[in-house]
């Protein structure tokens, strides 16, 4: 029997079939987000034991060989759009009392948390334009799910798995960036192995009390289920770490998490317009001599100390690769020929009670570049270029520095 959970985005939703034109929620997308969290909260037990890790994963999941024990289906799309010119790339959001913003173009904080593969500058039109359909904030819509078989321990961890991926992560591109954000507003049917308690979407108090990410709601009562699948591999109890975890697993001491926003915001354009403002502040350290050349006038350290001079060492890389500076320069982690993408250990979601908005922000302390072949490199005109040092100990400070920074009532934000 068919249970139903109706979803409601929250902020704009990117996902697609790789067609720009085209916007829609992607079960393919759900389970990807659901095997994200799932190995995360399988870490706690089975540490950086591979076979473990993937023995768990396709037991409650499935794999090629096993068919999933959860099926999901979207029976009507939401409504999406194909807008070059949403309200949000025109929001301006509000200054402090006492701070003037400079330069600041309408939309601007919001655009660059969506980046260059979702905005791009127009010369004819003189300011950003979106490329890509979306799913609206605001729009809801039914995820039907089903549990197959008689495995309710995997039923349980496969339904905590799409709770945690739902509740701290999201569907589509930009989810680290507060994008793609997604709230279960209610449940019909026989969701009986969702818990006690309810697997609708906390409220701000549940983001409010996180220091770090740990299982709670859903997740919590899926844990005597996890043990007993773990414990037929022979795993027995909680993992100790030894050193810091290659891949992101939920962990009191390998995750960082907080809320900020006071006074609170109004809408998530209010609440992104912030955030954006923040990172960009806190990823370009100094200032730029030109005041008139960038709005607000500041830049990178990286840019004249490592791109235009001898450096090599390039902390705030750690946010995420490959940093693209312009056309000319980026820089690239790399594994012999091969680029590869690093994600940002950094996650920032706007959360909400349904009338004031706050940002919650957490990080994994776990490798930035776990392989140890991957090298990063800086790219000229195309061409490999010097060897740059980024550590796991970057990453982790930078994480350390944003979520403490932010949950103290600071701001990156300077006058200049």
């Amino acid at each position: 029997m068919w249970s139903t959970l109706t979803l409601r985005t929250m902020t704009p939703v990117f996902n697609s079939d790789g067609d720009p034109a085209r916007a829609e929620i992607r079960v393919p997308s759900l389970r990807g987000g659901m095997r994200f969290w799932m190995r995360a909260m399988t870490g706690i037990l089975a540490g950086d034991d591979l076979s473990a890790l993937r023995a768990i994963e396709d037991r409650v999941l499935g794999s090629t060989g096993n068919a999933s024990p959860i099926r999901l289906r979207v029976r009507a799309q939401p409504a999406r759009t194909l807008d070059e010119d949403p309200d949000f790339l025109s929001w301006r959001g509000r200054a402090e009392p006492g701070r003037r913003w400079g330069h600041e173009q309408p939309g601007q904080w919001i655009g660059y948390l969506l980046g260059p593969g979702l905005v791009s500058w127009s010369k004819d039109k003189r300011r950003m334009v979106l490329n890509r359909a979306f799913v609206p904030a605001g729009e809801e819509f039914a995820l039907s799910v089903r549990l197959v078989g008689d495995d309710e321990d995997a039923h349980r961890c496969a339904l905590a798995a799409l709770w945690l991926s739902l509740t701290y992560g999201g569907i589509g591109a930009r989810t680290r960036r507060g994008f793609g954000s997604v709230r279960i507003v209610g449940v019909e049917g026989p969701a009986a192995g969702f818990g006690p308690p309810s697997p609708e979407t906390p409220g701000l108090e549940h983001y409010a009390s996180a220091r770090s990410l740990w299982p709670s709601g859903p997740a919590a009562a899926a844990m005597p289920a996890l043990l007993r699948i773990a414990g037929e591999l022979g795993l027995k109890g909680a993992h100790v770490w030894k050193r810091t975890p290659d891949h992101p697993v939920l962990s009191k001491e390998h995750t960082l998490a907080g809320m900020h926003g006071d006074p609170a915001w109004t809408s998530w354009e209010e609440a992104l317009t912030a955030a954006g403002r923040e990172l960009r502040y806190f990823r370009a350290e100094t200032e730029h001599r030109d005041q008139n050349k960038y709005r607000p006038p500041i830049k990178t350290f990286g840019w004249e100390e490592v791109v235009h001079g001898p450096g090599n060492e390039l902390p705030m890389a750690a946010m995420g690769l490959p940093l693209v500076y312009d056309k000319k320069f980026e820089v690239h982690a790399v594994a012999g020929d091969e680029k590869l993408r690093r994600a940002s250990p950094l996650w920032i979601r706007p959360v909400t009670d349904g009338r004031t908005w706050r940002l919650f922000s957490f990080g994994f302390l776990n490798r930035f570049l776990p392989e140890d072949r991957v090298e990063v490199h800086l790219w000229r005109d195309r061409r490999r270029d010097k060897v740059l040092k980024v550590t796991d100990a970057d990453a982790h400070a930078l994480v350390r520095e944003w979520v403490a920074h932010l949950t103290a009532g600071g701001s990156f934000v300077r006058d200049v």
